[in-house]
């Protein structure tokens, strides 16, 4: 077949109309995977410095329930004798087991303790400064001058999601911040939202959920702001960040076929008109 003379023309003009539209659709489908997401970060909202008030009363200490761990150490100026009270700990003391391993003096169901001389104390409802005290003074006609330190061995609380690793974190002191524990978990990850983080905390025969935003400082003042033993902090993934990276890559999936097949016209239409 004889072709005319301004097909030449006409396939250049086809072939840069072609290359037109892939251009405008490359434009057009890389600006709309390019929306912004706007970062999270701890009190967003303080603009200047500040000073916060109306914190939650730090000094209410937690009472020992039963089948809490103890660590109780004791020392006096009788060092022998000190040395048969703690070695109790591990033995005739009603012996348990924390989460790190460690042996304690584990409360009983009814409530008790049991100690070398002493024989069953009650500390269900007692604060650790309490028993500390109620001890010191038992002591006395065995030991000189006791001093007793009393913790908690087995306290901790669950962190999940977008916060470092899952694990259980020890509660190093009664009571721990919901800051100090996404630092101790290694904070949180780059798909994390800070405006979302939720605290599961159990209570007398109930579960309850409180989603917290750490992005606004009145978190601080927040009954929620000092976590619970066996507290479950989780933090959640940011959706429009993940939405937008998901859609990204799907433009430039559909954006790699698109040019694939167009390629692929442009290749069998050059050779088909010459």
């Amino acid at each position: 077949m004889e072709i005319p003379a301004f097909c030449p023309f006409a396939k250049q003009a086809f072939i840069t109309g072609v290359q037109l539209f892939a251009g405008i659709f490359l434009a057009a489908a890389l600006l709309s995977s390019c929306a912004i997401t706007k970062p999270t970060y701890i009190f967003k909202d303080i603009k200047k410095d500040t000073t916060i008030q109306g914190f939650v009363d730090t000094n209410v200490e937690l009472k020992i329930q039963k089948d809490d761990l103890l660590n109780l150490t004791i020392s006096s100026l009788n060092p022998a004798e000190d040395a048969l009270f703690n070695s109790a700990m591990g033995a005739a003391a009603a012996p348990g087991k924390s989460d790190a391993g460690g042996a304690g003096y584990l409360v009983s169901k009814e409530g008790n303790i049991y100690m070398h001389k002493l024989g069953s104390i009650a500390v269900v409802g007692m604060t650790t400064k309490e028993v500390k005290s109620s001890l010191e003074k038992d002591l006395l006609p065995y030991l000189k001058d006791p001093i007793v330190n009393v913790s908690f061995a087995n306290h901790f609380i669950t962190i999940m999601g977008e916060a470092g690793t899952s694990q259980k974190l020890n509660m190093p002191a009664e009571k721990l911040s919901i800051l100090d524990a996404l630092a101790l978990s290694g904070h949180v990850t780059i798909n994390g939202t800070l405006k979302d983080v939720m605290v599961i905390r159990e209570t007398a025969g109930a579960k309850q959920f409180k989603h917290l935003n750490l992005e606004n400082a009145s978190i601080i003042t927040s009954p929620w702001y000092y976590l619970q033993p066996k507290d479950v902090l989780i933090v959640n993934p940011n959706e429009e960040k993940l939405y937008t990276e998901a859609r990204r890559t799907r433009n430039i999936q559909l954006l790699s076929t698109t040019l694939s097949l167009i390629s692929i016209t442009l290749i069998l239409l050059n050779r088909f008109v010459k």
